[in-house]
């Protein structure tokens, strides 16, 4: 299989982002067939490492599996924020996943983000994958953009195109927050977000995993969920299997979950994954000495996505990730 290692040289700052170049041969193509493109991007969050291993693993994978097109895999767009620990960009401490397209003026996150988007739209993909980590109590999902930037007649054919594709993942389907949070929290200027609403190219999330190591189930988790996808590409022959935590129906959104009004220890009643009515106990907060201070209950039909990664919580604090009905 043609593999080929590149470097993106970010100038002045003396750092480069590693690309890996996996083409399937060209005497598997039919007739005129081109192959799809995807980018497959990990740890854009330097503290979030699930996908830098999700990328090694799928080095061997592909070589052996690839029967078309081509995949473009970055190990890691924020390598500082790797060796650092750090979530953000450490130069200047931004969250590189709010701030593409960049700005090859700007700050040194915006010149990051600059150099990706550059390099990642040069490469016209049919589909970007971007690779991320929600908590040690979470469910792998896969999630989707809001379309808010394309016109109405193109917007539901991407849409369709997205959701397909995060199904074909074999994880739970969330749709992000409703849009004017979405907008608010600047998440279309997501590295998916803003591959969706600008290049109007199919984009989905991975989260899956803890932060700062490699969890070897959720590396598979990960590495599996990517083959799905390609999958449904016609890229490789196997499908992904559903996961065992998949949460089918919906169609889901993520939202915040229900509120702390005690302060105290947040002692969880609920599993991720598990469908819950509204009126059902998610969580207690008790004192140090098992004192019930308060029981925290579903606000409405849903799921725990993540539970909030803490033991003591404050007053006004979401205890979990909650997932509802669109």
């Amino acid at each position: 299989m043609p593999r080929t290692v590149s470097r993106i040289s970010l100038g002045s700052r003396g750092l480069d982002l590693t690309l890996i170049t996996l083409s399937a041969p060209a005497e598997q193509r039919r007739a005129g067939e081109k192959g799809p493109v995807v980018v497959v991007a990990a740890n854009v969050h330097g503290d979030e490492c699930t996908g830098v291993g999700a990328v090694l693993r799928l080095l061997p994978i592909l070589d052996a599996l690839l029967l078309r097109g081509t995949v473009y895999l970055y190990p890691t767009l924020n390598p500082e924020g790797l060796e650092r620990r750090s979530r953000k960009v450490p130069e200047d401490d931004q969250d590189l996943n709010r701030l593409f397209p960049g700005d090859a003026a700007g700050s040194p996150s915006e010149r990051l983000a600059h150099a990706v988007w550059t390099d990642v739209s040069a490469h016209t993909p049919d589909l970007v994958i971007d690779l991320h980590t929600d908590a040690p109590a979470s469910i792998p999902y896969a999630l989707l953009d809001r379309a808010t930037g394309l016109r109405p007649g193109n917007r539901g054919a991407v849409e369709s195109s997205a959701r397909a594709l995060g199904v074909s993942s074999g994880l739970t389907v969330l749709h992000e927050y409703p849009e004017d949070r979405y907008a608010r929290y600047r998440l279309d200027r997501s590295l998916t977000g803003a591959v969706l609403n600008r290049l109007q190219v199919p984009a989905v999330t991975i989260e899956a995993g803890p932060r700062l190591y490699l969890d070897s189930a959720a590396v598979d988790t990960v590495t599996n969920a990517v083959l799905g996808m390609l999958h449904a590409l016609g890229m490789v022959e196997a499908p992904a299997a559903p996961h065992p935590t998949r949460v089918d129906g919906g169609p889901w959104r993520r939202d915040s979950g229900p509120r702390a009004s005690a302060t105290g220890v947040l002692v969880p009643r609920v599993a991720p994954g598990v469908l819950l009515a509204a009126g059902d106990l998610v969580a207690e907060i008790r004192s140090l000495s098992g004192a019930l201070l308060e029981e925290i209950h579903a606000e409405t039909e849903g799921f725990v996505v993540s539970l909030a990664e803490r033991t003591h919580v404050v007053a006004g604090v979401p205890v979990c990730t909650f997932a509802l009905r669109e």
